[in-house]
């Protein structure tokens, strides 16, 4: 703002000397601005995914029996708690201007919850997380048409290689196993609420868009909850310790993650999560000793050497909407 009329100021000897500096200084400060903004959005992304594997050890090391809405439901009030309080702190409107998309990522983000705590609770947990870190496929291959990120032909080849990836996966049979698809189905919802964060986050507070998302899980963790009755009541103060556990480690990849897809485009964001299938089979080997197979170890390479190919490409301008 102090620029244009700091130029208007200047005397009449000196236009040509002004004039010349402009055109190269200015685009260059913007260049590198963009450039760090971009490298600490990714670096975000990846303390997500470290955050949400972590999350995912916990409920199947302490919460392996409680219901899952049960988990979706204690996480959901305690952030619901800590970013109403933050927002209305710093005085960021709670309601936010584009409702029915915040509403729809919250949805998005429910659905992509529950079925991320299922399958955890129902497959090693190097294989759940490994399954939910999928999403940046289904992000690549949705961004251009939802979000206008343009990518190149060879961009396909790669999104195509990933699947294929996730198939040795899933199994070399060919067998979708009702956890596997119910992981998948998460993934693919998560690849979508991501989408949602990136195109809103243009115009919303992050503080807005991490309200919507727990206040949203509410009512439906409630539903489950009540359905379940007793077996959803934390047994003693292990598991109340471990909801707590869940819930602040959520938080902090939460934070993490939509900051982070405000500074960095969509497809190049996500996969950067490519990580957390590395951190859940290291917190699978150390608390549950579990050693993946080689199907899984090979999938897994190739999920990740095409999410780190994926991340290559294109840089989308970051967001103007910061914490």
């Amino acid at each position: 703002m102090e620029t244009p009329s700091a130029a208007s100021r200047t005397s009449p000897s000196e236009p040509s000397r002004d004039r010349a500096a402009e055109p190269t200084s200015a685009p260059a400060e913007a260049l590198g601005g963009a450039h760090a903004s971009d490298r600490q959005g990714l670096a975000l992304m990846v303390g997500s995914a470290a955050s949400f594997a972590l999350m995912a050890a916990i409920v199947k090391r302490w919460l392996p029996h409680t219901p899952t809405q049960a988990v979706v439901l204690s996480r959901g009030l305690l952030l619901c708690l800590v970013f109403t309080l933050s927002a209305r702190a710093r005085g960021v409107p709670l309601l936010g201007r584009r409702r029915a998309l915040l509403f729809t990522r919250g949805c998005l983000g429910y659905v992509a919850l529950s079925c991320y705590f299922w399958s955890v609770q129902h497959l090693p947990l190097g294989d759940a997380v490994l399954l939910q870190y999928t999403h940046p496929i289904f992000v690549a291959l949705l961004a251009p048409w939802l979000l206008g990120e343009r990518n190149s032909r060879a961009h396909w080849w790669i999104v195509f290689v990933a699947f294929l990836g996730v198939g040795l996966v899933v199994g070399p049979s060919g067998e979708l196993r009702v956890e596997t698809l119910i992981a998948l189905t998460g993934a693919m919802c998560s690849g979508l609420a991501y989408i949602a964060i990136r195109h809103i986050s243009s115009s919303e507070h992050p503080l807005t868009i991490m309200v919507w998302f727990p206040l949203v899980t509410i009512p439906g963790s409630l539903v489950g909850v009540l359905i379940a009755g007793e077996a959803a009541l934390p047994r003693d103060l292990g598991d109340v310790a471990a909801h707590v556990a869940v819930a602040l480690v959520g938080l902090v990849g939460q934070v993490t993650l939509t900051v982070g897809l405000a500074r960095v485009d969509a497809a190049r964001g996500t996969a950067a999560t490519m990580t957390g299938p590395a951190f859940g089979a290291l917190l699978g080997l150390m608390l549950f000793g579990t050693i993946p197979t080689w199907t899984t170890l090979a999938g897994m390479c190739v999920v990740g050497g095409a999410a780190v190919a994926l991340a290559k490409g294109r840089r989308a301008p970051p967001s103007t909407v910061r914490l």
